[in-house]
């Protein structure tokens, strides 16, 4: 019985350091040899991974709110988020809005999608989108600011994964980054992520509470939508987009809401 609470309590500390080091920069070693199915796994921890970079994230904007003021601490904090994850998501933005404006044909999208190259779609959309996280997170005050953070980042990346549920992935690639954990996704773990996940919004109102919500599980039904439409699934870049414009739309509510007169 202790062997087996012990081996089950090994893989899940195995699942968990994968997710942090699949979706973020920070060093850290595996408990267990790496096994590819285990990255099937590594979804019901995202919530997590969202905590940790909000937790980074938060501390940046903690300091620089109180040292410089809203702006600089809303930009550092965005600064420290991208560090934390190497622009992960940003990176997926940038490449499905090349993509998206730039291909015609879902085989023209594909293919420019896996271009390093960023274009003039992706440099707009990641400019626009680096620049309004910056100018909405500074309208808020230190204690919203925080809540946002950990708001938009633990949401964001639940909802994003969730898409897996809905979608096929479509681009058979070996060098994509999400093919490995797109062979397989139990709804069970989105389910516990997206619990750990709701938490932050306990501490909303009930009616922010559920027009954020709404709000989020509308974006999410549009980008099925869309995506099912323009390629028939999904690719890893389109989680990146996705998760990006979920923490937009996380932004825009709040801010809305907690800076009305």
């Amino acid at each position: 019985m202790a062997n087996s609470f012990q081996q089950r309590l090994s893989q899940e500390c195995q699942w968990f350091l994968l997710a942090v080091q699949f979706f973020t920069r920070i060093p850290v070693g595996l408990l267990l040899p790496f096994k590819p199915s285990d990255l099937n796994r590594t979804s019901r921890y995202i919530s997590i991974v969202g905590l940790i970079v909000a937790t980074i994230a938060g501390l940046a904007y903690g300091m620089g709110y109180l040292l410089y003021g809203p702006w600089l601490a809303a930009l550092l904090a965005l600064a420290s988020a991208v560090l934390a994850t190497g622009a992960f998501h940003e990176d997926g933005l940038a490449d499905a809005a090349d993509g998206f404006g730039g291909g015609l044909t879902r085989a023209q999208i594909l293919l420019i999608m896996k271009d390093s190259r960023i274009g003039t779609y992706g440099t707009v959309a990641t400019f626009l989108s680096l620049t309004a996280k910056v100018v909405l997170l500074a309208q808020l005050s230190l204690p919203q600011g925080i809540l946002a953070i950990a708001l938009q980042h633990m949401l964001s990346r639940t909802l994003a994964v969730s898409l897996m549920l809905k979608l096929s992935y479509v681009q058979e690639d070996a060098s994509s980054k999400v093919k490995p954990v797109a062979k397989q996704l139990l709804t069970q773990d989105i389910v516990l992520a997206g619990c750990i996940a709701l938490l932050p919004c306990l501490l909303l109102t009930l009616t922010e509470a559920i027009v954020l919500l709404s709000s989020l599980l509308i974006l999410r039904w549009l980008a099925i939508v869309y995506l099912s439409k323009r390629l028939g699934g999904y690719t890893g870049d389109c989680l990146g987009a996705v998760q990006q414009l979920m923490e937009l739309m996380v932004l825009f509510v709040v801010v809305a809401f907690w800076t009305s007169l």
